[in-house]
């Protein structure tokens, strides 16, 4: 297939009923154009032709970014963030913005500006956020690949509710320029794929550099209920069975305790999160934070971390990197397999009517994610038993040990999506 008949396909896709809420801009002239010199050469590129779709938060020429929101009035780009640009170079075809959470702020994907994509596994599901169209676009066959941006769990979480595989690198391996902030401590662009070659395609083309830490880990780790916190018994029976599954393909895996996560915990629990530190800050630049419009489930969430307080996020920011040397030290020889989520994706109309509901759901569908975000571990989500909203788990690793972790991943991905489970979700 050629890219032009490739990207035809794509935009006839994006026309589909239930692609309605799904882009914010559409850039066919653009994305025409790449298509047609990537045709008109016999020159091999890594992305082949690959559609590509961006979360709104990320710089494609021409387009506003919006971040999904309507508090400030966004302008065309003048210029594509550097991701994109690598995109390009690398053969792939960026069609053009996709939907997301408002300012990327929440983890279960809702806009209240521009509709909420489906869930392209049940549409009665919320699709998962903050990359809800990045997951969307992907589960409904619109694109190859997307770049979604990750701060607690942004790629992660839609690709567990969406049946497909979502990356957060250790931080600094991708160019963060021109994707618009949320926690910059915490912000990671993160490719998101149908297929783990989809995922190593991207990591390859988006990298700044290779990482040294390549080590070969000689086990697997599992964290002990009590680090894991409360998940649902159909989930604990997925980690189960992959353990199982994976000492079968002869891994070494065990399951022990995380003190780290208990103590990351308790730290949320005294001073709040870091992402909550840094928003009021970080947003305040772009909108007003008592701004009518903004939506009030993100307004919540950023009155959390109100007033800013430069004290405490030092302070967080300090206990991090300690927790982040505990955290180097477990996984020295080890890769980390834990649930993405802890329980299925809640009903869409159950969030929308209940503010209240809204907030326990996404705190539940964040609370495993944020804490590799705040550890700064690469992870990766991967689909586990077939393709069924909220069967996925996580590997992840050590801090710059992307490499090894993605080796592993790709050994390992196949058995865990034709894992049965003899039971129904």
């Amino acid at each position: 297939m050629t890219a032009q008949e490739n990207l035809a396909r794509a935009i006839q896709r994006a026309g589909r009923e239930d692609a309605t809420n799904l882009f914010l801009h559409l850039g066919v002239d653009a994305a025409q154009n790449v298509a047609r010199r990537l045709d008109a050469t016999d020159a091999a590129y890594p992305l082949d032709g690959a559609v590509v779709i961006l979360k709104g938060n990320i710089d494609i020429e021409g387009l506003p970014t919006t971040a999904g929101t309507r508090t400030f009035q966004a302008r065309p780009a003048p210029g594509s963030a550097p991701l994109v640009d690598r995109i390009v170079a690398a053969g792939g075809v960026p069609l053009g913005h996709v939907n997301m959470s408002e300012y990327a702020y929440s983890g279960l994907g809702l806009n209240p500006h521009f509709g909420t994509p489906v869930n392209g596994l049940d549409a009665d599901l919320v699709p998962g956020g903050s990359s809800s169209g990045c997951a969307s676009a992907i589960a409904l066959g619109i694109a190859d690949l997307a770049v979604g941006s990750d701060t607690s769990g942004s790629t992660r979480v839609p690709a567990a509710y969406q049946g497909i595989y979502g990356y957060r690198p250790s931080m600094g391996r991708y160019d963060t320029v021109g994707v618009l902030p949320l926690a910059p401590s915490l912000d990671t662009p993160g490719p998101m794929a149908r297929d783990m070659a989809g995922i190593r395609a991207l990591d390859t083309v988006l990298r700044k550099a290779t990482t040294s830490r390549v080590a070969k880990p000689t086990r697997i780790l599992i964290p002990d209920a009590d680090s894991l916190g409360t998940i649902s018994p159909h989930i604990a029976l997925l980690l189960l069975l992959a353990q199982t599954v994976l000492e079968q393909a002869g891994h070494k895996v065990e399951t022990a305790p995380v003190p780290v996560f208990q103590h990351v915990r308790e730290l949320f629990a005294r001073e709040g999160t870091l992402v909550a530190a840094e928003v009021p800050d970080v947003l305040s630049q772009f909108t007003a934070l008592d701004h009518p419009d903004l939506d009030p489930n993100v307004r919540r969430r950023v009155v959390q971390g109100m007033p800013f307080d430069p004290g405490k996020l030092a302070l967080l920011q300090n206990a991090r990197a300690g927790f982040q040397c505990d955290m180097d030290s477990l996984l020295a020889d080890a890769m980390m397999l834990m649930p993405t989520v802890p329980v299925p994706p809640p009903a869409l109309s159950a969030v929308v009517a209940d503010p209240d509901r809204f907030a326990s759901e996404n705190a539940k569908a964040l609370s495993l994610t944020m804490l590799g975000a705040f550890l700064d571990l690469p992870s990766l989500a991967m689909p586990v038993a077939g393709r069924m909203p909220g069967q996925s788990l996580t590997l992840s690793a050590a801090t710059g040990r992307d490499e090894v972790l993605l080796q592993v991943a790709e050994a390992i991905a196949q058995p865990l999506l034709n894992l049965k489970t003899g039971v129904a979700a």
